[in-house]
Parts: structure tokens; C-alpha cells; sequence
């Protein structure tokens, strides 16, 4: 199916340039929804550069600035994406898995426990729940020892800095790729006025994010006003977050927001649905390879390849797409590409 389309697909790129004069009439002029949508958005005509053409049944090519350098933007994506397509499989999946160098005994790990993981771009709060289900009912409740994330599954080249909104590092779309990222990294931020009291919560309830609520309940039925996050992170890792602003009865705010790191993150959650699953670990969270001989206790398979591809191009999600980018550099690099 890949390789049939591979024509069809450099010949879209070329087509623009082939189309002879005698051939059906093109389009170049915007249609007025464009144009309008343009002016919107206070933009100029020659910012944009499209080229439309019909792949079934009659239509009109439309050509605006097809001939104009641009800045690709986010259509990079298509390449990326065409390629872990050409390369890995439309049905290529990432694992995730957790392993223990101990013994179990009457639901007690007498160990550590392992979480390795293998770079999935989509690992989110449902799955990792679903995995870690799976290591309870397998029989595992208290853990004596470290929980130990290895995220040693990407070799990480120096890639340069996304700068977009200011290079913002509290934005989730600029979270950086990781070999062991949950959720996007984003923590869920919600503020609800109930019966004129504001309620703050997070998503998930990661006990290194502190909440000092400072949000005013005001009587009135209109949902104005607005709610700012303000967070402080704290020598120790922590993050204190200092929610302000004003909301409404009956009113609520939501914001995604990310501010830990990727280990601080996924040890955090871990440690938060295995609490809620009735389970303990008494030791500390640290960072290590998964040893040869350690014994595999639970795993969870991403969606196919083309399901993850269907996010990244519809979201236009750009850690999802570097997560990709690096999938394919682990399964295909060598020691010659330095």
C-alpha cells in the first residue's frame, strides 16, 4: 500500500511545475472565504502559498504563490510522518513495560521496580493506568524497593530549540521528546465556583505540585473575568503553583500547563495511580537502566503506527512528531551517521 502511493506522492510535489499551459484551466486567484479568512487574521495575500489539486473526479487546480519560498512550517510533519510510514509499518507499535530484579511473595516485590520506556509518542494517563492494572493483578502490591525509570531507549542528537509563543516552557505543545513520556508531560489545571466557594484541582495529582488558592468567588451568573496560573519551581524540584483571578457562580476554568520534568512527571504519576490502586512503594525514585537478567512483570503496546500519524498530522502535535523523528533514529541510525 506504502510503496503504491510513492509515486502518486512526489508526483503532487511536481505537478505544479508540470502542468503545461494547454492542460484544464488553474485556478489562481483565493476564493473568497480564504481571502476573508485572511484579512481576519490581518495577513497579507502573499503570505500564504497553497496548491489545490482534485485526486478524483473533476475539479480545478488552484496555484496561489506556488513558485514563492516559504517557510514549510508544520507540513514538515508530512515528511516525517511519510517516512515512519515507508520505514517502521502503517502497523509498527512502542512498548512500555515494567520489570523487577526481585521476587514476589504474598503481593509484596521484595525489589525493585523497572519502568522501561520505549519512546510511545501517544503513553497516556489511560494507558499507563491500564498497565499498571495489569501489575496489580498480577499480584504485586507493596514494593520495597526504588521505582526506577530507564529511559535509555532514545540516543538523543543536540536538536535545536523550538522557539514558538515566546519559547514558553510551561506550554505543553513544547514539551521536549522523552523515551519515557506520560501524557504529553501536561498536567490538567481545573477551578470550579460551587456554591461560592472555588474549588482548584490537578490532573494528575502529582504530590510535587502544590496548589495556594487564591482565586475569589464573585456573585455573578456570567462567566467573565479569568483565572491565571502563576508557578514557582522550587530548589528541590517542586512546583508551587499560586492560582489568582475571579470566577463566577457556576462557572469554570481549565488550563494545561507544563512544569515538571519528564522523570519528576512519570515517577509522579506512577506514584499517584498506584496509591490509587491501593498499592505502596516505599523507597525513592531514581534513574537507571533495566538490568539483563530482571524479570518482566507487566506490558502495554501503543495503537499502530497510522492511528498515532492520524494525531500528529490532524493536531499538527509537535512532540508527538519529534517523538516519531527520534523512533526512527533508534531503529535505523548507525555509528557512520555520528
Amino acid at each position: 500500500m506504502i510503496k503504491s502511493l510513492r509515486p502518486l506522492f512526489f508526483a503532487s510535489l511536481l505537478l505544479p511545475l508540470a502542468l503545461p499551459v494547454s492542460a484544464a484551466p488553474i485556478n489562481t486567484a483565493l476564493s473568497p472565504n480564504v481571502e476573508k479568512a485572511l484579512k481576519a487574521s490581518k495577513l497579507q495575500d502573499n503570505a500564504l502559498s497553497l496548491v489545490l489539486i482534485p485526486l478524483n473526479g473533476p475539479g480545478t487546480p488552484t496555484v496561489f504563490n506556488a513558485d514563492v519560498s516559504v517557510n514549510p512550517a508544520s507540513t514538515m510533519k508530512l515528511v516525517t510522518t511519510y517516512a515512519a510510514l515507508e520505514m517502521l509499518g502503517p502497523n509498527h507499535q512502542w512498548k512500555t513495560e515494567f520489570y523487577t530484579d526481585g521476587t514476589l511473595s504474598g503481593g509484596i516485590l521484595n525489589g525493585n521496580l523497572y519502568l522501561k520506556g520505549g519512546g510511545d509518542p501517544k503513553l497516556n494517563m489511560e494507558k499507563l493506568w491500564l498497565l499498571m492494572r495489569d501489575l496489580r493483578a498480577n499480584g504485586v502490591t507493596q514494593i520495597t524497593g526504588d521505582l526506577v525509570l530507564d529511559r535509555g531507549f532514545f540516543m538523543q542528537p543536540q536538536l535545536p530549540q523550538f522557539n514558538d509563543d515566546g519559547n514558553d516552557e510551561n506550554k505543553p505543545f513544547l514539551v521536549k521528546p522523552d523515551s519515557l513520556m506520560v501524557n504529553l508531560k501536561a498536567l490538567r489545571f481545573v477551578a470550579r465556583n460551587d456554591n461560592g466557594k472555588v474549588l482548584v484541582s490537578v490532573e494528575p495529582p502529582i504530590a510535587t505540585v502544590r496548589i495556594d488558592n487564591q482565586v475569589k468567588a464573585i456573585n455573578s451568573k456570567q462567566c467573565t473575568g479569568g483565572v491565571r496560573y502563576n508557578p514557582v519551581t522550587q530548589p528541590d524540584g517542586s512546583v508551587n503553583v499560586t492560582v489568582g483571578g475571579q470566577l463566577g457562580e457556576g462557572c469554570s476554568s481549565q488550563t494545561y500547563l507544563s512544569l515538571l520534568d519528564h522523570a519528576t512527571y512519570t515517577a509522579g504519576a506512577v506514584r499517584a495511580i498506584w496509591k490509587e490502586l491501593g498499592g505502596s512503594i516505599q523507597g525513592r525514585d531514581r534513574l537507571a537502566p533495566t538490568p539483563k537478567d530482571a524479570k518482566v512483570l507487566a506490558r502495554a503496546f501503543s495503537p499502530d503506527l497510522a492511528e498515532i500519524i492520524r494525531d500528529i498530522n490532524k493536531y499538527s502535535n509537535n512532540t508527538m512528531a519529534q517523538q516519531l523523528f527520534l523512533s526512527l533514529g533508534q531503529r535505523f541510525r548507525n555509528d557512520a551517521d555520528g
